[in-house]
């Protein structure tokens, strides 16, 4: 390195807010090295300018940039797994993963190889150092944007290595911040919900990576075991889903339970979804906690829910249990579960199973 300055990698995606993130990271005496990802296969991705993009704010604030192409890795370890659970009833998080695998798994091993200090990337988080003395992710200051749930799987030692400069902005201020810059990317559309959708349409994508044989058809029956009629597929279904049932029942009916094993739906009515704790796997922890004993925290089911007051119980399997103080609507299998405590994030898990205790 020419100089003394301490060494971002940072990732970007070609959109304003990674982008922006060049301008505050130099701004605050680090020189960036900008790495893209070339995460999504190209059949996935039409008239993408991802690359363009990113290469091209590079260039206006004069840093290093590269490409690593992760695509088959990207494809294998979450399009396929994306796949796999939703044929097992289960409604996945790709945006966790990816983070824990690629952003800041891969991307933090490239940072490592280029001698980089520090791993960072556009999110609306911030890295700050807790009452404890540890560094710890916490909620973005811009509510709406925060992205803290989604990094609830990262590799625990990861996070003393990096930097958010994005945490105490709001996205309108991110983007008038590269309007005043001249960046081609200040209206750039925000990417979609999940990257690799490009419209959204997850029923379509499904049918475009999984072989036909494997939408089966199975029955669909009332929670007190009344046959109700078919279903064409247990993967077109989600629990609390409403629209698209393909049976009218009279009344408002939703998806409470799906069996993979039995290739059955379950319906029934709004209180079918209410439940007051859950099974939680794969727990990954920022803090030590104390097992098999009750801790409070303030549990995230999904991404667009309100954190809630619940006990967090860590067995030594590595799984927890989560009770909640109130019925929580929708928990369901395969979405992660985040805990806090306050605004620090302090590990999360992937959900198994509901319950009402």
């Amino acid at each position: 390195m020419t100089d003394q300055k301490p060494v971002v990698a940072l990732g970007m995606s070609g959109g304003v807010d990674s982008s922006v993130a060049v301008h505050l990271l130099q701004q605050a005496g680090y020189q960036v090295h900008g790495i893209h990802m070339l995460m999504i296969p190209e059949r996935f991705q039409s008239n993408s300018t991802a690359v363009q993009d990113a290469e091209a704010v590079a260039k206006q604030f004069g840093i290093q940039f590269s490409v690593l192409d992760v695509r088959d890795q990207f494809e294998a370890q979450i399009i396929a797994q994306f796949g796999r659970e939703y044929s097992n009833g289960r409604t996945p998080n790709p945006c966790a993963f990816c983070n824990k695998q690629f952003k800041f798994g891969i991307l933090a091993q490239q940072a490592k190889a280029l001698g980089a200090d520090f791993v960072s990337t556009g999110h609306y988080v911030r890295a700050d150092v807790s009452p404890s003395g540890k560094k710890l992710f916490h909620k973005a200051v811009d509510s709406k944007k925060d992205q803290s749930y989604f990094l609830s799987l990262v590799a625990p030692d990861v996070v003393a290595h990096c930097i958010f400069p994005l945490g105490q902005y709001t996205k309108d201020q991110v983007r008038q911040i590269a309007r005043d810059l001249g960046m081609a990317v200040a209206e750039k559309q925000d990417s979609q919900e999940i990257c690799f959708i490009t419209d959204n349409d997850y029923k379509a994508f499904l049918k475009k990576i999984l072989p036909a044989q494997a939408f089966r058809s199975g029955n669909v029956y009332a929670q007190d075991g009344t046959y109700l009629g078919k279903h064409a597929g247990i993967q077109n279904y989600t629990i609390g889903q409403r629209k698209g049932l393909g049976i009218a029942l009279g009344y408002p009916a939703y998806v409470t339970g799906l069996d993979a094993k039995k290739n059955q739906v379950i319906l029934g009515g709004n209180d079918g979804l209410l439940h007051n704790q859950l099974q939680a796997s794969q727990n990954n922890y920022f803090l030590s906690l104390p097992l098999e004993t009750p801790i409070a925290v303030e549990a995230k089911i999904r991404y667009r829910a309100q954190a809630a007051a619940a006990q967090l119980v860590a067995h030594a399997d590595g799984t927890a249990t989560v009770t909640f103080a109130e019925q929580q609507r929708a928990i369901t299998p395969g979405q992660c579960v985040a805990y806090y405590q306050g605004d620090a994030l302090i590990g999360g898990g992937i959900i198994e199973q509901a319950q009402t205790v």
